[in-house]
């Protein structure tokens, strides 16, 4: 149960990022992001608008599938540098379009929920090793995965308010 749960609210989360990736004209687009205030890291935010949504809808895949291994008792590998992995998503995706993004963002949403839903409710509770110590699964899916996509749908609209 609490594992649909959990599906039910990234699907919310990733809807509510496909609304306003739906509704930003081509200035907004090109707007550079802003900080919001409940970001989990202390990157300042200096992509644009397109290359943020593009980074959440490349990232959910990636996340959710650190996720099931984890779930599964295995080690996934190691992660890169988030600061220079963000730099070189940033450079090589400057050009990125909201079709582009929309499409992933509308394809993975119902693969990462099935993965979310698979998740035995029992196996929420076990406690894996993360960059910031140690996690339950539960959290990496309410934090990591839900939380990036919220974090930076935070970002954009800090962008929009405050061009």
């Amino acid at each position: 149960m609490r594992s649909a749960q959990f599906a039910d609210d990234f699907e919310a989360a990733q809807d509510k990022l496909i609304g306003l990736v739906e509704s930003l004209t081509p200035e907004q687009w090109t707007l550079v992001g802003r900080n919001y205030p409940e970001r989990f890291n202390d990157e300042d935010e200096g992509r644009t608008v397109g290359v943020i949504a593009h980074h959440v809808a490349e990232s959910g895949p990636l996340i959710a599938d650190r996720i099931e291994l984890q779930a599964r008792g295995e080690t996934p590998p190691p992660v890169a540098d988030f600061t220079d992995g963000n730099a070189r998503h940033a450079e090589a995706h400057a050009d990125c379009t909201p079709e582009e993004v929309l499409r992933m963002l509308r394809e993975s949403k119902p693969r990462i929920a099935a993965q979310v839903r698979a998740i035995p409710d029992d196996r929420l509770e076990y406690e894996v090793q993360s960059r910031v110590g140690p996690m339950t699964i539960a959290q990496r899916v309410e934090r990591v995965l839900i939380g990036h996509v919220k974090m930076h749908h935070g970002s954009i609209e800090a962008a929009l308010k405050n061009p």
